[in-house]
């Protein structure tokens, strides 16, 4: 017999919860056969080693100097990919100060077992044995070829040297028409994201939490947004006639002209309407989400320019999960309460 998991519970049976990670590769796809794919691979405990953000000027946009070992990465490492696999191509690179992505097309189908993970794993190897040359024995706070010592005694002989990557890395899968040209212009734009983020630190608050009512919510973006006491809920119920609609829509956006703050969950068609037109016209919102936030979560696109901007605070009562779920009528009553509930704060 199939169950749920809210009647596996009741019935007594142990659930095991499946744990968030975007290291995690995807069950459905093949590694061995071509396709193109974003990759990225984080430093070991995001150590600023591979670069130093400069912070935008009158005259030159924010951008990352890289250290000698980003260079090395950059200029030799990554050209010997196609040297050892000649069926994959290294389209785009991109060096932040801890952490690479990558856009790599796999031309052909790999050779019999060979997948797209032994291809990463070989460059993260090639990467390691560049920083170790780079970093003789140089006592702890010193640098070598601009690359800062990371144990501390250096690299002592005969002991363990470290690596320079976290295990595992994130893929993104190219899937859509548009999606090579989204990857490639967020890579251009890293250094300017991550120089706003620096500028603007609590728009980009992540992780934080709050009690508002019977809730625990975490936030992520302006909590500010919360002490405004002209706040209206954006809920749209299934037995507004047109007119009706129209009218609330009215008194909605009319809240957002005059600074106030819209806050709603975005679910209805309706919802999703109102919100999406006062995100266009740059007015305060407050999102209420069904699902909570993956560990080291980004805001894209317009959501981190109205981060950015101070206008958005996005927050959820519940943990992010991975699973595909239809929300139900008394989640989204439930939400609709804590709407209300955000509503009345002052």
């Amino acid at each position: 017999m199939t169950r749920t998991r809210e009647e596996a519970i009741a019935a007594g049976i142990q659930v095991h919860e499946t744990k968030h990670n975007m290291k995690r590769r995807k069950s459905w796809h093949d590694y061995r056969l071509k396709g193109t794919y974003m990759l990225t691979l984080v430093v070991e405990g995001r150590k600023p080693i591979l670069g130093k953000l400069l912070m935008p000027t009158k005259d030159e946009g924010a951008r990352v100097e890289l250290t000698e070992l980003g260079k090395t990465i950059f200029y030799e490492e990554a050209l010997k990919i196609p040297q050892f696999y000649k069926m994959v191509e290294v389209w785009k690179l991109c060096i932040m100060p801890d952490h690479i992505h990558m856009v790599v097309r796999v031309k052909e189908d790999m050779p019999l077992g060979k997948h797209l993970g032994d291809v990463v794993r070989g460059f993260k190897v090639g990467c390691t044995r560049a920083w170790w040359q780079l970093s003789p024995q140089v006592p702890a706070g010193e640098t070598a070829g601009g690359v800062e010592a990371t144990t501390p005694a250096g690299f002592p002989a005969g002991g363990h040297r470290p690596v320079l990557f976290e295990n595992g890395y994130n893929d993104q899968i190219l899937l859509e028409d548009g999606q090579l040209d989204n990857w490639i212009r967020y890579l251009d734009d890293n250094p300017r994201r991550l120089a706003i983020k620096r500028q603007h630190p609590d728009y980009f608050t992540t992780m934080h939490y709050r009690d508002i009512a019977e809730w625990h919510c975490q936030l992520v973006g302006n909590s500010f947004l919360l002490n405004i006491p002209d706040k209206v809920a954006v809920i749209v119920h299934s037995g507004y006639a047109d007119k009706e609609y129209e009218d609330y829509k009215r008194k909605w956006l009319a809240c957002g002209e005059r600074g106030g703050v819209l806050v709603g969950t975005a679910i209805a068609s309706r919802e999703k309407e109102v919100m999406r037109e006062a995100m266009d016209r740059g007015y305060r919102i407050i999102l209420v989400r069904e699902n909570g936030f993956p560990p080291l979560y980004k805001p894209a696109g317009r959501t981190f320019d109205a981060c950015s901007e101070g206008r958005l605070l996005q927050m959820s009562p519940w943990d992010y999960h991975m699973q595909r779920r239809t929300i139900s009528r008394e989640k989204c009553l439930m939400l609709n309460r804590l709407v209300e509930s955000i509503t009345m704060l002052f």
